[in-house]
Parts: structure tokens; sequence; C-alpha cells
């Protein structure tokens, strides 16, 4: 009866583990394609993983900040109501070493169009970001 108990356990782990597997970006390109991706799909934990621990989003102009993965993704829920589709394109990419500074533009067809000004950082296999001005200013 433990051998049964054992394989069940064992099953519904794995299958837990599988479900929260993400692809860790191997350039700034991949990560503006995987947050896309996450975005329309509204994969909020998939998009807490491309944002360092610490990251910060900036919220406005005046400077408002959310830190922290958590905060970003409770902002970022918030931009994902009803039937939205992001599309984003790196326009402009300079890399120093493990530091990437970007400027892209992005959409939500027929709703929005923005530049955003972003900091990534490589580290432990992947690109995140570090910080992100979806707003450009």
């Amino acid at each position: 009866m433990k051998a049964v108990w054992f394989v069940i356990l064992s099953t519904i782990s794995l299958f837990s583990y599988a479900s929260t597997d993400y692809t860790k970006p191997q350039t700034p390109d991949e990560l503006h394609q995987l947050f896309a991706e996450y975005f329309s799909n509204k994969d909020v934990a998939g998009l807490s993983t491309l944002f360092h621990e610490d990251a910060v989003f900036v919220l406005d102009a005046e400077g408002n900040l959310a830190k922290g993965r958590e905060a970003i993704s409770q902002v970022l829920t918030g931009y994902m109501q009803g039937d939205v589709t992001m599309v984003t394109h790196a326009t402009s990419i300079h890399i120093n070493g493990n530091l990437a500074l970007i400027r892209s533009d992005w959409e939500i067809p027929n709703v929005q169009t923005g530049m955003a000004l972003e900091v990534m950082k490589y580290i432990d296999g992947g690109w995140v970001y570090v910080i992100d001005n979806p707003h450009g200013f």
C-alpha cells in the first residue's frame, strides 16, 4: 500500500513541477517575445519569471513604482482585462556584459501603442527585467 501512495504522490509532484517550468530567455529579444506570449495568454506566473526579484516597474511620470515581482504581477494583471494580445518590437538593444539597455515599441492591437525603456540583466542562465518603464519617459 505504501508503494502505491508513493507512486501516486510522485506522479502528482511531477505534474506540479512541470506546470511551473518556464523558459529562461537567452536574448533580450527572446525576453520581449516571451513577455508578449505570457501577456496574451494572461499567464501572470510566466510574466513574473521575466522580472528580477528586485525589479521595478515605472507606473507614471511622477516616478511611482511597483517594486518586486509580486507588486509587478499585480500591476500587469490589471492590464490584461478582456481579450487582449501584445506585440513587442525590439528597436534598440545595447548590451554590455550581463546588462542591456533597450528601447522598444509595443502595441495592444486596436487599443494602444507605446514605447518602453528597459534595463535587463543576464542572471542565473537567462535575461530578466531589472527596470521596466512601459511609458518611455
